[in-house]
């Protein structure tokens, strides 16, 4: 648990860093409307195929000393489908913001927030996969080799 909270610290310095480093703010790279579309509805979508009780465990999982192979290879399952889904999620929100960029070539304007909003949805992947999913996995195949 130290190790994921010291490397999601580390992560979370290195992404914050090359913000600023960039001439950014951390305003511009939030989008209410992408989180909402990259970090609930995958989230909501694999609750429904695998269901509300078993995603709970899912994620309760790994922190439990006593636990079944299967319970494990289920979870690990879940979350591997929880990855795959947002990416895939991630990937739809690229393919709008570029529909938006070409519907809109000739008003200039529109083509950086487009672009943006393209680019942040894929962020927000990353960032969910680094935080979340990726580490969830790792606990889980720790204990399935155990």
């Amino acid at each position: 648990m130290v190790r994921y909270l010291l490397s999601l610290i580390m992560f979370l310095i290195g992404i914050i860093s090359a913000i600023f480093y960039s001439g950014g703010t951390i305003m511009s790279y939030i989008d209410i409307p992408s989180i909402i579309f990259i970090g609930i509805f995958p989230f909501i979508f694999v609750s429904i195929i695998f269901g509300f009780k078993e995603m709970s465990l899912a994620f309760s999982v790994p922190f439990k000393k006593d636990v079944e192979n299967d319970k494990l290879k289920k979870a690990l399952n879940i979350f591997k489908t929880y990855g795959k889904t947002t990416w895939i999620t991630g990937f739809i929100a690229v393919l709008i913001g570029l529909v938006a960029i070409l519907e809109n070539v000739d008003d200039k304007m529109k083509l950086g927030p487009n672009l943006a909003l393209a680019l942040v949805s894929l962020l927000y992947c990353g960032i969910i996969n680094v935080i979340i999913i990726i580490p969830f996995t790792i606990l889980i195949k720790k204990k399935l080799k155990d």
